[in-house]
């Protein structure tokens, strides 16, 4: 399982949203640009652009992408006493936000939190105040330095849409997915774009404006979605 999304300074927001914007109407998209919805074709180039602004972010430091790699087998997710898959995704937003976003940032900045709305994000959008004291006493962070954590619909935010799509295509890789369509030619752009060799390992740990965490379940707490 993939999960990430781009750490976006606020002053910045509204530049995102606008030059997503743009590339749907210049490619004549009137909803969202969406890993799932990618057919090529005609659409190719808009989705092309998404990812060539996205890594344009990175590599101008205007923006940073979080990504966390897991095996989901290590998850206990089974349908029992309140435990599913989309708990499992959950949590690893816990690890996420804990060790990446608030570890970077929660030491000088206020951090405002939005996920794609869903299942797969609703229990972490109850769980600010234990990451917020995970952070303070894990990494000596500002308190509660994370200062929102909401659901969005990505047909309304570029940055969702942008994250959307790069993991998508990151998630196909890392699980040796071979599309026979266009999906398989846009998940090897997407790895070209980002300059590393492939997605089979953690990034350095000084990494800072594209990291790339392979995690261990085994280190995950015994129930952080619960605060525990």
């Amino acid at each position: 399982m993939v999960a990430g999304g781009f750490a976006i300074a606020g002053h910045r927001i509204n530049e995102v949203q606008n030059a997503v914007r743009q590339i749907r109407e210049e490619g004549k998209i009137s909803k969202e640009l969406k890993w799932s919805k990618y057919r090529g074709g005609p659409r190719r180039q808009a989705y092309e652009k998404l990812i060539d602004y996205s890594f344009d972010l990175l590599k101008k430091r205007h923006a940073a992408l979080h990504i966390i790699v897991a095996k989901f087998e290590g998850y206990n997710h089974k349908e029992r006493k309140g435990e599913n898959r989309d708990t499992s995704i959950n949590r690893m937003y816990y690890q996420l936000l804990l060790h990446r976003v608030a570890r970077y940032y929660g030491g000088s900045r206020a951090i405002h939190v939005r996920l794609d709305e869903g299942n797969d994000s609703e229990d972490i959008c109850e769980m600010r105040n234990p990451v917020c004291a995970d952070a303070y006493r894990t990494y000596k962070t500002k308190p509660n330095c994370i200062r929102t954590i909401e659901p969005v619909s990505s047909e309304k935010f570029g940055a969702v849409q942008m994250a959307d799509v790069i993991i998508g295509a990151v998630a196909a890789k890392c699980n040796q997915v071979t599309h026979a369509s266009s999906k398989g030619d846009l998940a090897n752009y997407v790895l070209n774009k980002s300059g590393l060799a492939s997605w089979s390992e953690s990034t350095h740990r000084n990494a800072r404006f594209l990291t790339v965490w392979h995690h261990q379940t085994k280190e995950v707490p015994r129930n952080p979605i619960r605060g525990g």
